[in-house]
Parts: structure tokens; sequence; C-alpha cells
């Protein structure tokens, strides 16, 4: 009997990524050129001996369907255990979407009670870390607690967008608030836990009727740690949760540094995900690639500064890339130039075109609260006509179909969305 199962929660909107979450689940976005998120977290399932994954899907799941498959870049393709996608379903009281992270589990409680296994290991699959299961088990186990919670420091500015811990000596939960505007803790919750499988069945049917949208921070949490039910595990390794564009971007080109805090080289232990079929990646004799991320299939001709290309990406001659993210098969036209630039994947961009110069100062008219850090962010398949002018700061997407968008300048903090994608 193995000791624990995992869930992975994989349903959420995202929609603090705009564009990037317009035709994909979040767990599912492109990330470290080759990667999607959910890589991180399956990874770390496997090579911590969890040998079934359940994966609680939702939002736009299909593309996320498509790259997990039958679990086989994870070694899930099996008899027994496995790689299960579960959906929302309608069951005997109606429920139709996951309306919490607990509420999800609620809703596989006849899954959760079938198990063989003493330990739920419930993950998100929207974080980028690395990270030894079967250390957080055993510090489960010999903390005696029904639930352990995953903590990690985060600074002290950061603290309201968390679930907020504090501890005491032995290690146990004292105190726990969900993004909190004030808090005298740094410590916080990474949407992590080990629980005690039958303890697990019947909170959810104790605290289901209570609120409809059952969330483990903000109901289940709280209400376990007055009884001190609740331990603590400290993780010291990087994490990240991946919530806005500007994490999105700033943890990306991160990748970059000298001795970047996320290690993806084979050396450090690879990354499992499926696998590219694309040739090896080409630097023509014009070409110039200065501290950058390029990937197989990838043609240069022109010059990268500081950037990913994904999969595919082919830069022409006489083109500039600097402190851009282009995901697959994106290609950049003779003479273009991009600078600061995030390029979901298929993207066309037309000899001579400038995007993201400009002034950063002016944010984004449509969605202010995420584009305000100077980027310029370029929907998927879209195409971008020959000698126009994009600002900073922007956000474009062009229609469903052709790609097409008008030819047109548009300035800073400007948009053009065509219409039927919905943000």
């Amino acid at each position: 009997m193995d000791r624990a199962v995992a869930f992975i929660l994989a349903g959420g909107a995202g929609k603090r990524l705009s564009l990037l979450t317009a035709h994909r689940a979040k767990p599912a976005v492109p990330f470290a050129g080759r990667y999607r998120i959910i890589d991180f977290t399956l990874t770390n399932c496997v090579t911590s001996g969890i040998g079934a994954v359940y994966v609680l899907a939702q939002y736009i799941s299909r593309s996320l369907e498509r790259h997990l498959g039958i679990g086989k870049p994870w070694d899930l393709d099996r008899a027994t255990g496995g790689l299960h996608v579960l959906h929302p379903h309608l069951g005997f009281d109606a429920a139709d979407w996951y309306r919490g992270t607990a509420d999800a589990l609620y809703q596989n409680a006849m899954v959760l009670r079938s198990l063989d296994c003493p330990y739920v290991l419930i993950l998100s699959g929207d974080h980028v870390y690395t990270m030894d299961y079967g250390s957080f088990l055993d510090y489960h186990e010999a903390h005696r607690r029904p639930v352990t919670v995953a903590v990690t420091e985060v600074p002290a500015s950061m603290t309201r967008h968390f679930g907020i811990a504090k501890i005491d000596r032995s290690g146990l939960v004292t105190r726990f608030h969900e993004k909190p505007a004030v808090c005298d803790s740094t410590l916080a919750s990474m949407g992590i836990y080990i629980f005690e499988r039958e303890f697990l069945v019947s909170v959810l049917e104790r605290f289901k009727s209570d609120h409809d949208d059952l969330d483990f921070g903000k109901h289940v949490l709280p209400r376990l740690v007055p009884a001190r039910d609740v331990a603590a595990y400290r993780y010291e390794g990087f994490w990240l949760d991946i919530g806005t564009l500007r994490s999105y971007y700033e943890a990306s080109l991160a990748l970059l540094a000298h001795r970047p805090r996320l290690d993806l080289t084979p050396s450090s232990g690879a990354v499992m995900t499926a696998p590219d079929e694309y040739p090896p990646l080409t630097v023509s004799s014009k070409g110039r690639v200065e501290g950058s991320m390029i990937c197989n299939g990838c043609v240069v001709s022109g010059t990268v500064r500081r950037s990913i290309l994904s999969p595919g990406v082919i830069v022409e001659a006489g083109a500039e890339v600097d402190q851009c993210v282009l995901l697959h098969d994106c290609v950049i036209g003779k003479g273009a130039r991009l600078r600061r630039c995030i390029l979901d994947k298929g993207v066309r961009v037309g000899a001579g075109t400038v995007i993201g110069e400009g002034d950063a100062g002016v944010v984004n008219r449509m969605q202010p609260g995420y584009l305000d850090f100077g980027i310029t962010l370029i929907g998927r398949d879209t195409r971008i006509p020959a000698g126009i002018a994009i600002g900073t700061n922007s956000l474009v997407a062009g229609s469903r179909g052709t790609g097409r968008i008008p030819k047109r300048d548009i300035p800073d903090g400007g948009a053009h969305i065509a219409s039927g994608i919905i943000l």
C-alpha cells in the first residue's frame, strides 16, 4: 500500500495572466521554454515516489488534457495508480463547478473514500518549485497531527497575497489568516497540504454545509488551527506562485541569471514534460545570441538578447529581440524590433514592426492592474502587420481564425482585442 496519493488542483481561471489564459488553463501555460507550469508538480510527485495522481481540471481544460495525455512523460501510464483527470460533474446535489479548493475535493469524495492509503497530498498545479514530498510526509508522520501545511518565507510586502501562518516552537500552527491586510508573520502557506485521508473526508462533510465555496485557506485551516490539528512544514527552497503577468515575466527572465535560483540544467534533475519533435536549434552566420535560452527548432538570423525562445521560434535577419519571452512557433520578421514583450504561441510579426518601445509609465487602459510595469502582451496566433509600432504596456489579440489586426499604430497603454476574445 502506498503512503499517499496526490490531488493536484488545476481548475483555476488564472485571470491575472490575461491573454495567456484566454485559451488554456493556468497550469497549462508554457514556462521556461519547453515546459508547462504543471510539469513541476507532476515531476515532484514522480521523483517523490507518488504513483497515483488525480488532476482536478475545470477551466479551459482541453489544452491541459492534451499535454497530460495518459501520463507517459511522467511514468504515470500505469495499470494501478497512474494519472487520472477529474472534472466537475452533476451529482445528487446538482454540483456543477468546483467552487473552492476544498469543494473540489468534496465533489470527489467517492474517490477519496475508495483509496487504500493513509494520507492525501493536496497540491497546486500552478506553482514552480522542486520538492521532495517524501520528506514532507516523514515530517507529517513525526508530528502526529491530522493536517500539515507547507509554509515558506515571503517578503513582508507580499503577505497580503497569501495565507499567513503563525507557528510555535513545536511546529504547530497557532494562527492562520487568509490574505491579511496587516500581520506579524511572513510564513506563507504554499497551498500544499497533507491530510489523514479519513480525517479529510470527515472535515469536508462537516464543513461543506456552511460554505458552498469551501476553501482550504479561507475556511478549513482557520477552523482546524484552534484545535491544534495543523502542523507546519518549513520549505527553504525556491518556490513561485505564478499568479500575475509580472511574476510570470520576472520569473522567466530570472532563469537567465548566471546562477538562477531555479536550476533547470540536467545535472540538477530533469523536469519531466511531453517530448517535442523539433530539430536542433540553428543560429545562422548573421545571428547573434546573448544571455538567452534558445530551445530546439529555433532559427536565429537576427539578434537575441536576454530572452527566452520556446521551440520553433524564427528570428529573421536584421530583427532584434531584447528581454522577451516568445512562446512556440512565433516568427519575427526582417528588421523588426521587440523589447520587453511576451508573445503567445504562433504570433507573426511583420517586417520592420516595432513592439514594446515607449513610456512605461503609461499603464494599460483595459487592464491597468495587470499591465503597468513596461511589457507588451500579444495574444495567440495574432498577425502583426509590417511597419507598424505597438507601444509598451499594450495588449493585442487578433481575430479568431485569421489572427489579423488593423494596420495602424497602437500607443503606449493601448489595446486591440478582437471580438470573441474573453479576458
